[in-house]
């Protein structure tokens, strides 16, 4: 059986890493995978890594890496990297921009179109500052 890693980068999310959670295991029951979910704490100032350490209590699948201080997203998710068991990972941030609800498709895309990566962009940009949206739409590979 397939084993997904799920890299979680935080840095103060304690408004959003239960609810992030909770879509997670409903979206993990529509597939046939393994998983592991290793949230990265990187320096909250919050209770971000309390409410992390409680999941790793009541769920095995999930572990908790915690950073020092802030040493920015991409440090984070080089150390999920390299905790990671998975066959495959997939980074998602815990509030929620990425919606956990497109991850079957990402799945399907790498076990049954065997696609080497899958990756989703954001179609729609309505509702962001003008100067964002020029720069995504400009910046950001097709």
């Amino acid at each position: 059986m397939k084993f997904i890693s799920f890299i979680v980068p935080c840095y103060n999310e304690e408004q959003t890493i239960n609810s992030f959670y909770k879509q997670i295991l409903e979206v993990m029951q529509q597939i046939d995978v393994l998983y592991e979910i290793i949230f990265i704490d990187d320096g909250s100032k919050d209770s971000t890594a309390e409410i992390i350490r409680r999941l790793c209590k009541e769920d095995p699948s999930i572990s908790f890496i915690s950073l020092s201080r802030n040493f920015g997203k991409e440090s984070a998710m080089f150390a999920g990297l390299e905790h990671a068991k998975g066959d495959a990972v997939i980074i998602i941030d815990a509030d929620l921009q990425h919606p956990p609800g497109l991850i079957p498709q990402l799945v399907e895309g790498w076990q049954i179109e065997k696609y080497d990566v899958v990756y989703a962009r954001r179609i729609n940009r309505e509702g962001e500052p003008i100067l964002r949206s020029w720069f995504s739409k400009n910046f950001i590979a097709l």
